[in-house]
């Protein structure tokens, strides 16, 4: 069996933090410990962005616990760190890298601590609403040799759920209609250079578009205090953004970026301290998740509503 299972469990990967690191290895950490006072604080990016065992899995040995961090997110991350490297330096990016860029992406939407959180709740409450509508089923079916009840098999099955949570998360995360959308859109690196304008990023780093693959559809994300990524549907969108000017495109990418922040906002300095006190998390928007739950709530009822109008016939029927 193996040792050493990652305790910490980084939503924000160290590579993407790093990119705003000064001499000293250290950014500036934007949270609010106390009330709405935002406080800024030094920290290496090892020590931020994580949350211990975020992704480890209730009631599992911690070999297969934690497996979401060591075999899922750490390869990506990986891969995405490379992918970046070239980014930056400018180079060509391979197929392979280019759909290393679009998973990391595509996981930045899906794993911070609030979606897993709303992930966990979302399956409990589908279960929690659908399940009496098996009652009827069960109760036709119900093998002559099971003793358990409706209710302790209700019970069993919410138990269950945890490893349904970090399942429908890897395949949220690994969706391949949303990484072939990401790889196919037009990409740049945008790089500002006036003093004063720096880039900040978050627990919501990405900023895009509620839906991807229209000609209007377009997602940004900072990659470090000078860089941003940008990728749109349509050329000419990406020719607009660019021409709107670095002091409009820094103002407003960082608007979004800490409006959006959930619990972290970070920067290169704390020169920013009073924007960010003015806007941390004051915009926030649905994530991923939580428009699937809204989905979810939407059909549940309709759902339940067919399940306990089946018509099952009796026992003595089926045999």
């Amino acid at each position: 069996m193996r040792t050493g299972q990652p305790i910490k469990h980084h939503f924000l990967p160290v590579f993407y933090l790093k990119r705003w690191a000064q001499t000293d290895g250290r950014l500036i950490e934007f949270s609010k410990p106390f009330g709405d006072e935002v406080k800024p604080k030094r920290v290496h990016p090892e020590g931020t962005g994580y949350i211990s065992r975020l992704y480890a899995i209730q009631g599992l040995p911690d070999e297969v616990a934690h497996e979401m961090e060591r075999e899922f997110l750490s390869p990506i991350d990986s891969r995405a760190a490379d992918a970046l490297k070239t980014m930056l330096d400018g180079g060509e990016f391979s197929t392979t890298q280019r759909l290393a860029w679009a998973g990391f992406i595509a996981t930045l939407l899906s794993r911070m601590p609030s979606d897993i959180k709303t992930l966990h709740q979302t399956i409990m409450e589908l279960f929690s609403t659908i399940a009496p509508g098996f009652e009827n089923i069960f109760q036709a079916l119900k093998p002559e040799n099971e003793v358990r009840t409706f209710e302790q098999m209700t019970e069993e099955l919410l138990a269950s759920a945890a490893p349904r949570v970090i399942n429908h998360a890897k395949s949220l995360m690994s969706n391949q209609r949303l990484l072939s959308g990401l790889a196919a859109m037009e990409w740049s690196v945008l790089t500002v250079d006036r003093a004063g304008n720096e880039f900040l990023t978050s627990d919501r780093p990405v900023i895009h578009t509620n839906v991807l693959g229209r000609t209007d559809s377009h997602l940004v994300v900072p990659i470090g205090p000078r860089r941003l990524f940008v990728a749109v549907s349509d050329r000419t969108l990406m020719e607009k953004i660019k021409s709107v000017g670095e002091d409009k495109l820094v103002s407003a990418t960082n608007a979004a970026v800490v409006g959006a922040a959930d619990k972290f906002v970070y920067g290169r300095s704390d020169s920013q301290l009073r924007f960010v006190q003015n806007r941390m998390g004051g915009t926030p928007v649905l994530s991923l998740i939580e428009r699937m739950r809204v989905l979810q709530k939407s059909h549940s009822d309709d759902v339940l509503k067919t399940l306990r109008e089946l018509a099952i016939p009796a026992r003595n029927g089926l045999e």
